[in-house]
């Protein structure tokens, strides 16, 4: 029988009243507000239905995946994906002690010009989770922080509020510089990272803050008006699957390690979540061939080991994949977790379990307690 689990990608849906009431007079009219668009259909409006960002499938549960759809009002959602009680429940079906609860419309405020705005949407997020997960199950239910990426100052302030509010982890979302590669001032937000104790997830290695506004409320395309995630120029559903097989993670990953970090903020804890794990093996082993042979060309860029070396410093997070369990060894067994997904389209609710057990068959009882809940239990401090 297998354990139960520690899950370490669940996602929460934030209800229409998530954020009511919670921004300053300077910026309450900016509230976001679920609406029913007569022309763009149901969505979130972050600014009076100029446009509207609709849930896509963020949150699809145990839907039937022959009507799973970008337009979606809460009428037609599976309560656990958004309301706190219900989601309890749903983490009894899937054998789910408790979970680390990522969000689901973080990049709905991430491209906002508005600096101080943008500031204030993290903080409100982060404090309308703590109050979602308390009314969840505070011992079971444990929300990453959203840090927002506006300056040093401004990050470490967020960082350092957060570690003392209780949370355990936060929402790794690249660095407060926004460059391609962290800057020597960003060492400052590293050194408040590793004071303040949390882990960092690295969820699909966030790309830090956009540099654009939000999608406009109209999207033309061969004549055509696009709707739904459409406007954002790709399918949701391969960008999801592409970042839950590390296909988006590998190069970003590399240029992480290689750029130094690592050595001088050795203590960083770091969590790849819902990147998959079977490709680990493969990118540690051409990551170091490429820098045994041309380490010599880049005087700028020196490491203390190999880059493999660096990867194993790394907690990972497992879904379903015969590679990651056939590979366990290889990637380190004490550092893997496992994460579902709930309610995102890459999640097998309520069939989970039956999946594991195919999957753990050959697999001792001792590795699958590391795996689904004692390796994140040690790294998060969740007892």
């Amino acid at each position: 029988m297998l354990p139960l689990m520690l899950d370490t990608d669940h996602h929460l849906t934030e209800p229409p009243d998530f954020w009511t009431g919670r921004f300053s007079k300077k910026h309450a009219d900016k509230s976001p507000t679920f609406m029913h668009h007569p022309e763009l259909g149901p969505g979130w409006s972050w600014d009076s239905g100029k446009s509207v960002r609709p849930m896509g499938v963020q949150s699809v549960a145990a839907e039937d995946p022959r009507k799973i759809g970008n337009f979606k009002s809460f009428e037609e959602l599976d309560p656990g994906c958004y309301d706190p009680k219900k989601r309890i429940e749903v983490m009894d079906v899937d054998g789910v002690q408790a979970c680390i609860l990522f969000p689901s419309g973080v990049n709905f405020f991430h491209g906002f010009p508005d600096p101080d705005f943008y500031r204030e949407c993290a903080s409100v997020y982060n404090d309308a989770a703590l109050d979602w997960a308390a009314a969840a199950d505070a011992k079971r239910a444990f929300p990453a922080a959203v840090i927002p990426m506006v300056s040093n100052d401004i990050a470490i302030a967020e960082i350092q509020r957060c570690a003392k509010k209780g949370f355990k982890t936060y929402m790794f979302n690249q660095w407060p510089s926004n460059e391609p590669m962290p800057t020597k001032e960003d060492d400052r937000y590293w050194a408040a990272i590793v004071d303040s104790g949390l882990m960092g997830s690295v969820h699909g290695f966030g790309g830090g803050r956009p540099r654009v506004a939000p999608i406009a409320p109209q999207v033309m395309a061969g004549g055509q008006v696009l709707k739904g995630m459409a406007q954002l120029g790709t399918r949701q559903e391969m960008v999801a699957a592409g970042r839950a097989a590390g296909l988006s993670s590998s190069g970003p990953l590399a240029n992480f390690v290689f750029s130094g970090v690592l050595d001088r903020f050795p203590d960083l804890r770091l969590m790849l979540v819902e990147t998959s794990i079977g490709w680990l093996p493969y990118i540690a082993e051409r990551m170091d061939a490429l820098w045994l042979q041309h380490r010599w060309t880049r005087n700028e860029t020196k490491l203390k080991n190999l880059p493999s070396d660096y990867l194993k410093m790394f907690w990972t997070s497992w879904d379903r994949e015969w590679l990651g369990v056939d590979y366990r060894n290889a990637i380190g067994v004490d550092k893997i977790t496992f994460g579902t997904d709930f309610p995102h389209i890459g999640s097998f609710y309520p069939h989970t379990r039956f999946y594991l057990e195919l999957l753990f068959r050959d697999v001792p009882a001792e590795d699958q307690e590391k795996m689904l809940w004692s390796n994140a239990a040690t790294a998060l401090g969740i007892n």
